[in-house]
């Protein structure tokens, strides 16, 4: 059985949990978008994660644990409560995984944050991920340790340890298994824009732009994902002016 585990998330059922936990540092992006849209940013968060909770449930042979759940040695697919999986890829990492696990070609849904970030998607594209960026979001499954929590908490911690692995230990596989969902409401998104705090101009720009992504069809090796495209499509849709 190999275990799916969604790294930490928020309480976006509950108003007032949700409050206590969001973070300082990103409690001024939370009250731009609620004076920007008439759908509170938890609402939206809460109906993303949704989307990528079903997603999971078609994993086959995989479950959703806790940290706690997961016995040691057990396969682990490490990933954000906004993440996608292809259905089969449990069967795949099974198959293929070598003796500290598996890795396998980084696949986004996104918009460039500033140019320096289009610049190194086109980097990426063109020269491979930098040896820092080995492993992404969800984009390879290792095996449950002792001290493995950190490596799958964070893909730069995982990316070091990939490196420091004997060759086929850890892998690569050409497929993609995977994609991450970088959504407007992200905070890698939100967080940044253009050397400062985005702006209510910057926001509505950016939202014309998701919307361009989600209209475009997934094809070739992505078509698995665009079920979960469209449901992102028409929550985006939905998301109107104040």
């Amino acid at each position: 059985m190999v275990h799916i585990w969604v790294r930490a998330t928020l309480d976006y059922d509950d108003a007032r949990a949700f409050e206590a936990e969001l973070k300082p540092g990103f409690r001024g992006q939370v009250e731009l978008w609620d004076a920007t849209f008439t759908m509170p940013y938890r609402v939206f968060r809460g109906r993303v994660r949704a989307i990528a909770r079903e997603n999971l449930a078609r994993v086959a042979n995989a479950r959703c644990s806790s940290w706690d759940q997961i016995p040691d040695g057990a396969l682990v697919l490490p990933c954000d409560d906004d993440d996608w999986f292809r259905p089969d890829v449990a069967e795949v990492v099974m198959r293929s995984g070598g003796a500290g696990g598996v890795r396998w070609r980084s696949s986004f849904l996104e918009v460039p944050m500033h140019w320096r970030h289009q610049l190194g998607i086109w980097r990426r594209h063109v020269q491979g991920p930098r040896p820092d960026f080995l492993c992404t979001t969800n984009n390879y499954a290792l095996f449950k340790a002792p001290d493995a929590r950190e490596r799958m908490r964070n893909h730069l911690a995982a990316s070091a340890w990939v490196g420091e692995q004997p060759p086929g230990a850890v892998p690569y596989l050409r497929e993609r298994l995977s994609l991450m969902n970088r959504t407007l409401a992200s905070q890698t998104s939100l967080g940044r824009h253009a050397g400062g705090a985005i702006g209510r101009r910057a926001l509505l720009r950016k939202l014309d732009r998701y919307r361009r992504v989600y209209e475009a069809p997934l094809r070739g090796e992505l078509a698995w994902a665009q079920p979960h495209a469209d449901a992102m499509r028409a929550l985006t849709a939905e998301l109107e002016l104040r």
